[in-house]
Order: C-alpha cells, then sequence, then structure tokens
C-alpha cells in the first residue's frame, strides 16, 4: 500500500487528503499507463495525470486492487482492515 501510495503522489504531485479521498472510480487502468483524476483538491480544480510503466510500478497497482475484498461497501482506493474488519 505504501509503494502504491508513494506512486500516485509522487506522479501526480498529490496531497495527503487526495490520496485519502481518492476512489477506484477516479483510476483508469488502460493497459500502458493509468489515468488518475483528481477531482477535489485545495484549489478547487480537478487535475488528471498519468501514471506510465517504469519499471513495476503498474504491476505494484494491479497487485494492490487485486487484493481488495470484493465485499467493501466503499469506494475509497486506501484503507485499511483493521482486525479483519471493514
Amino acid at each position: 500500500m505504501i509503494k502504491v501510495g508513494l506512486i500516485l503522489g509522487i506522479a501526480g504531485a498529490c496531497r495527503t487528503d487526495e490520496l485519502v479521498n481518492l476512489t477506484v472510480d477516479d483510476i483508469e487502468d488502460v493497459g500502458s499507463s493509468l489515468i488518475v483524476k483528481i477531482p477535489t483538491t485545495k484549489t478547487k480544480i480537478p487535475r488528471i495525470f498519468v501514471v506510465t510503466d517504469v519499471g513495476n510500478m503498474l504491476e505494484l497497482f494491479r497487485k494492490y486492487l487485486s487484493l481488495r475484498p470484493p465485499n467493501v461497501k466503499h469506494k475509497r482506493f486506501f484503507f485499511v482492515l483493521q482486525s479483519r474488519k471493514m
């Protein structure tokens, strides 16, 4: 999770609250890259940025997304399981 957060944070120059509010719907996997939309920002200007496949960045992203349990009720991209509860 930390590596994926760093990839998205550095590639898009994201603030922490922008990463926290990121949803699964805001990230589009187009095969060779990711298109990330940040709809709510501090400056109230939505941003879009692209993460290309350098090294194994997209592989890490896809692995993190595949570990997401199917019964999660919210759309947040980053979340923490505490004592296996959702």
